[in-house]
Order: C-alpha cells, then sequence, then structure tokens
C-alpha cells in the first residue's frame, strides 16, 4: 500500500510538472509567434534603412549602417579600434559594387569588387516550421521590459536552427513591430535602430574617385 500512495504521489508530482512546463511553453509559443507574424510585415519590404552598433568586449567599436531601395544597396561599415577609426563603404547600383576603404594612412577603391555585403531584417526567433517554433519555447525566459522608452520582451534560451544565438544570448524585441532592437552575449553589445519607406537616391553617389587610390584587378 505504502509502495502505491508513493508511486500515486510521485505520479501526481509529474503531472504538475508536465502542466506547470506546457502552460509556460504555450505562452511562449503565443509571444514568438506573435512577434514572427508582426515582423513578416517587413520581409517584403524593399525601402528600409537599419543601423546597428555593436561594442566588443575590448572596448572597439563597429557601427554599421546599410541603405536599401529596390536594387540599390549601400553600406557604411566603421570600425573604433582604441580611437583608430577605419571607414569601407560599398556602393550596389543595382549592377556592380564599388568598395572604398578610408583609414589614416590611404583611401583606395575598388571598382566591381563583387557582391555587396546584404543585411536582411530579422529577430532572431525565425524558425522553418511552427514545430520548432513550440520546441525552442519550452526553453525560452520571455519577460516584459522598457528599453528606450519602448516596449519589449527580453529573450533568453530561444533556440532556432536559422540563428546563431548561445546560450547566454539576451534579445530585445520591440512588442508592437517584432524587430530586434538590442542583443547581448558574453562578448558583445548590439543595438539597433530601422527606419522604412525614407530611404533616397542621394544616399548612392559615390565619392569623387579621384580622391582615392585605384586598387587593381588581381
Amino acid at each position: 500500500m505504502k509502495i502505491k500512495k508513493v508511486l500515486k504521489v510521485i505520479g501526481i508530482i509529474i503531472a504538475i510538472l508536465i502542466i506547470i512546463v506546457l502552460i509556460h511553453t504555450i505562452k511562449n509559443y503565443v509571444i514568438v509567434t506573435g512577434l514572427q507574424d508582426k515582423i513578416s510585415q517587413y520581409s517584403n519590404n524593399s525601402n528600409y534603412y537599419i543601423k546597428s552598433v555593436t561594442t566588443e568586449d575590448n572596448e572597439n567599436i563597429v557601427t554599421m549602417e546599410y541603405y536599401k531601395k529596390d536594387n540599390k544597396q549601400v553600406v557604411f561599415l566603421e570600425r573604433n579600434i582604441n580611437g583608430e577609426i577605419s571607414k569601407i563603404s560599398m556602393y550596389n547600383n543595382g549592377e556592380r559594387t564599388d568598395t572604398f576603404w578610408d583609414n589614416i594612412e590611404n583611401k583606395i577603391v575598388e571598382l566591381d569588387s563583387g557582391t555587396i555585403m546584404s543585411v536582411n531584417i530579422y529577430n532572431g526567433l525565425e524558425t522553418d516550421n511552427r514545430w520548432q517554433t513550440f520546441l525552442g519555447c519550452i526553453t525560452s525566459n520571455i519577460k516584459s521590459v522598457n528599453y528606450n522608452g519602448k516596449e519589449c520582451y527580453s529573450i533568453r534560451g530561444f533556440i532556432s536552427s536559422t540563428s546563431l544565438n548561445s546560450e547566454d544570448t539576451e534579445t530585445y524585441i520591440e512588442k508592437d513591430t517584432g524587430l530586434l532592437v538590442k542583443s547581448t552575449d558574453r562578448q558583445t553589445l548590439t543595438e539597433k535602430e530601422y527606419k522604412f519607406d525614407n530611404v533616397e537616391d542621394t544616399i548612392f553617389i559615390e565619392p569623387d574617385i579621384s580622391e582615392y587610390t585605384l586598387k587593381e584587378k588581381e
């Protein structure tokens, strides 16, 4: 009889734990799928601007600005290493990409340098299907936070086959838009901002090539 009572208690405890896990997972699933649906409205946008500032643990700072309008793209990369700043600008007019390097020592341009670094809109919660989303929600820890005046979700532990999030990664995703606004891990802190439907053609005008040394094709 005692054994039956013990087994019954163990069964009840296990059932309670399963219910708790299910409630936790379903709650996370509703939040995550809602954010996935919200960010989908931006996925086919062909006119947008993204700024990303990444501060590394050695205090180096990498700033990226990306502009896209239809088939035109431009990327500005700036790296600040101990106060020494270097810049790379990549312009794609829809037919070719030209790359400009600016640093203390020289200014170099390479014409028709190859494929540009495209920057897509994502929030780190993308999965191949809803089942993967559900599984990712089991290990997730989600809470509401206010970041820079924006209502966001802080998300830890979400495992996705389409992102490189580690176990210690924490992402801040805006509730209204589903956009990633902040990401931190042990080595870096990244903050992002976005603008949509206001990129003008003037941003795609390249610098004066005469001010640069032409890099010859190898």
